[in-house]
């Protein structure tokens, strides 16, 4: 038995996401398979989509897992007697160092006064596990970064064309140390249409082994170099988190 399938089950979806909306907001809610996971992951903000497609591309994150748990909030009803109401957050990373971390994606970053009690109940209930538990707000994060994680999300699967290619293109970029994807994939020429490598060059950084400038938008004319120490695309420190 696969080590996560017992994870896998503990912390599936508590709860469906609702698509009653997905007419007024096309681009908000939806899904996409994920390579990490090896199954569909559902998301209902762009915020969410993005933090999942982060995940998808973050060197140390091993699984992550959407509408984990239930959390009890405790409030008074009319007449002051004590009710709970659950309160379902957004995703439980697990990566290669590091505690568990139970994650809300929010779009701003004033919590209302529910926002507030829905995070100290959080909290509360991650710290009783052992995790940890953060508030973060990745549409905060600059342009170009959002354009690349995005970008970058649709080449993170190894199709079987890349795989011939895939030594030759990072042997010669260990030669040159530092260049332009146009220029590594025109190294190429004489064997095989640049055009043709250059997803591979994007699939190589997206899966971690080419380092790019995350703050630059990624185009042809990007300066890439291998990347030695295996940093994780954004480090972790370009989100604001609570």
């Amino acid at each position: 038995m696969n080590i996560w399938t017992e994870i896998d089950m503990e912390f599936a979806p508590k709860r469906k996401v609702s698509n009653k909306l997905s007419w007024k907001y096309p681009h908000s809610i939806g899904s996409f398979f994920s390579n990490k996971m090896n199954r569909h992951v559902e998301y209902e903000s762009r915020g969410e989509s993005l933090f999942y497609f982060f995940l998808e591309l973050d060197l140390s994150t091993v699984r992550y897992y959407v509408q984990p748990v239930e959390v009890p909030i405790k409030f008074l009803d009319g007449n002051k007697d004590i009710k709970y109401w659950n309160h379902t957050p957004d995703v439980l990373v697990f990566r290669k160092t590091g505690k568990p971390v139970l994650y809300q994606i929010k779009e701003k970053e004033e919590p209302s006064k529910r926002e507030k009690l829905i995070n100290r109940h959080c909290r509360e209930f991650a710290e009783k596990k052992g995790w940890e538990y953060r508030v973060i707000y990745p549409k905060t994060l600059p342009d170009t970064v959002i354009y690349n994680i995005n970008f970058l999300n649709g080449f993170t699967r190894r199709k079987s064309q890349f795989v011939n290619l895939i030594p030759e293109v990072l042997d010669k970029l260990k030669h040159a140390q530092i260049c332009k994807i146009e220029e590594l994939a025109n190294n190429f020429a004489a064997k095989v249409d640049p055009l043709f490598v250059i997803p591979v060059i994007y699939h190589l950084i997206a899966t971690g082994f080419i380092h790019i400038n995350i703050l630059d938008k990624l185009s042809t004319s990007s300066v890439i170099g291998i990347n030695g120490r295996s940093k994780t695309i954004l480090e972790n420190h370009l989100f604001l988190e609570g």
